[in-house]
């Protein structure tokens, strides 16, 4: 069995500590505060009699769906069992032999590179955590692959646009790919100005990685899709693929999420909201916190290398980061929750910390 080295697993916690999942309080996993929308729930519930028959191989609604909210053709997007998904497949279509990553980042993109056969080439980020100018001069000819999490995971700290446009021509230059992780983006307040889902029919080297997790707070029912102008890419994308991979329940519950815009400004209101009372909270522990854009926080205790342990007997699971290349044992990181839910998580900080 793979070993789990993500966030979310109450299941398992659950179990440590002899106790329901239900009694947890899960920081680990950053998904939507707002829940389960109900439209969603609603379109999920009236798909039912309809898995009778196989899903849409080709996800044409879906596709249809995603390319009027993201201003793509269709035919510019794969769908897939969720962003995880998408990865590997992008890793067995592509089979890229070096892959260029800044670290820290996402510990699923090592894991579905090197399953390919991929080698990886760190790139470490600077003290604050940013790529620096000099990653540019990392792409070199024998680089395949590019990929940069926009936000990053785990930091939530944004790369400017302008610095991506460099890496897009410089890897086109080098004959290089490029994918940007924007599964997170699209909580962000400040998407507009990042993403680069304009660009990808003037850059065939890019793809973009997208996912319905996070913001509708669909994780169980796996859903992500990747986008590329490049029908070279999508064909070879989709041929890694297993047939009918989308669920009809997933198809139809990625179109009602995209027939509901309101709830996605929903999102980002509360999440920009409970970010900026949570810095502050948190910027009053004895912590180096970092500035991040996206539903979690980005945080070390220097020293401190248990403050998972700590938080079991309030019940609380935070993601600890010392998997992710380039951390130590110090470095949490917590999603953005309900206000009742960041109260609790304030209150046991304050606590052990003696505040």
């Amino acid at each position: 069995m793979k070993n789990n080295s993500h966030g979310g697993n109450i299941y398992k916690k659950a179990k440590e500590l002899g106790i329901d999942e239900t009694q947890i309080l899960d920081y680990s996993a950053n998904i939507s505060p707002l829940g389960l929308p109900e439209h969603i729930r609603e379109a999920i519930i009236a798909a039912i009699d309809g898995t009778i028959n196989y899903p849409d191989p080709e996800c044409t609604e879906l596709r249809s769906a995603i390319g009027i909210q993201d201003g793509v053709d269709p035919e510019c997007i794969s769908c897939g069992n969720g962003g995880a998904d998408m990865l590997y497949r992008l890793a067995f279509g592509l089979k890229p032999q070096k892959v260029l990553l800044p670290v820290p980042a996402f510990v699923e993109y090592e894991e579905a590179m090197t399953a390919a056969g991929a080698q990886m080439v760190y790139y470490p980020m600077d003290e604050q955590l940013l790529i620096g100018e000099d990653f540019i001069d990392r792409i070199t000819p024998d680089i395949d692959l590019i990929i940069i999490c926009n936000p990053n995971n785990p930091t939530g700290l944004l790369t400017r646009r302008d610095m991506i446009i460099q890496v897009l021509k410089k890897a086109r230059e080098m004959q290089c790919m490029v994918m940007i992780d924007e599964c997170f983006l699209e909580i962000c307040r400040e998407e507009a100005d990042y993403t680069v889902k304009p660009f990808i029919r003037e850059y065939e080297n890019l793809m973009i990685l997208k996912s319905f997790t996070k913001l509708y707070a669909i994780p169980g029912v796996r859903l992500g899709y990747l986008l590329s102008g490049n029908p070279k890419v999508i064909e070879k994308v989709n041929r890694a693929g297993q047939a009918w991979s989308v669920s009809y329940i997933a198809q139809c519950a990625g179109v009602a999420a995209l027939g509901h815009p309101e709830y996605k400004g929903a999102v980002i209101e509360t999440v920009e909201n409970e970010l900026n009372f949570m810095k502050e909270e948190l910027g009053k522990l004895p912590i180096k916190l970092y500035d991040g854009k996206a539903n979690y926080l980005f945080f070390r205790t220097p020293g401190m290398t248990d403050l998972d342990k700590r938080l079991e007997p309030y019940g609380i699971m935070i993601r600890n980061c010392s998997n992710y290349v380039n951390l130590g044992d110090d470095y949490w990181r917590v999603a953005v929750k309900a206000h009742e839910d960041n109260l609790r998580l304030i209150e046991a900080l304050k606590e052990i910390f003696h505040i």
